[in-house]
């Protein structure tokens, strides 16, 4: 059985379709892979259970505003700094969760640089303070769950005492 030019014609075009389609996608994927640049993905905090929380649609606004105030954060606008504990509802805000205080130390007197950086911060590194020996720092971080690491001298170290993510860094839960 032999098969007509206009058939192989149309095999051997449909083949070239498929290559071209696919040479594009990897060359796609190999320049940004290349060039550096990366697809930041904000990640949302992971809220504690709460027992007070009786509806799934006090929850979704909940989120809604914390990611928010972060992109508040982002844009180079003011973050408002507030104590522990939910915010009183005004104009019309039901339940705006405020940013908590949190301290963060790191114990080494030998150290000459260290960092903090996490996904309360974009993971930009922020500067710690040295005082008798202890490095320290605060952050205003919304409830939640939050992976973070120390950049001690350049190098990357963990919390000790603190629960592992399986990213490899250092988590915190935030109240």
């Amino acid at each position: 059985m032999t098969k007509s030019k206009k058939f192989w014609a149309a095999a051997a075009l449909i083949s070239l379709a498929v290559m071209a389609f696919a040479g594009y996608s990897i060359y796609g994927r190999m320049s940004l892979h290349f060039s550096g640049d990366t697809i930041e993905v904000k990640p949302v905090p992971v809220p504690l259970a709460q027992e007070e929380e009786e509806d799934s649609s006090a929850a979704r606004a909940a989120a809604i505003a914390r990611m928010n105030e972060a992109d508040k954060e982002d844009a180079g606008e003011e973050a408002k700094p507030a104590t522990k504990g939910p915010a009183a509802p005004a104009k019309g805000d039901a339940d705006k969760t405020k940013a908590v205080k949190t301290a963060f130390e790191y114990k080494n007197a030998k150290a000459k640089s260290v960092l903090i950086a996490g996904s309360f911060t974009s993971w930009k590194e922020k500067k710690m303070t040295k005082k008798d020996g202890v490095w320290k720092t605060d952050v205003y971080i919304l409830p939640g769950t939050y992976p973070y690491h120390f950049t001690v001298d350049g190098k990357k170290k963990l919390d000790p005492g603190k629960p592992k993510a399986p990213t490899g860094d250092s988590l915190i839960s935030v109240n």
